[in-house]
């Protein structure tokens, strides 16, 4: 899977990796802000080590990603 996540700190913070790989897993930035129902300039600067998601937006992202493991 090609990476196409705009992310520059995706291994610094667990919160971080687990957006970088749903980002990844929708197809970038844009989709997973409307998977997530925030804007995209939220989740680029999560994605940028620029605060912190709501637990609740990190959750989803598990879940997202947990998905192909059920």
């Amino acid at each position: 899977m090609q990476d196409i996540c705009p992310s520059t700190h995706k291994n610094s913070h667990i919160y971080i990796r687990c957006l970088h790989d749903a980002c990844k897993k929708l197809g970038g930035e844009h989709r997973l802000a409307a998977y997530l129902g925030v804007d995209v300039a939220s989740v680029e600067n999560w994605l940028n080590g620029i605060g912190r998601p709501p637990d609740s937006v990190f959750l989803r992202c598990m879940d997202l990603i947990r998905e192909d493991e059920a």
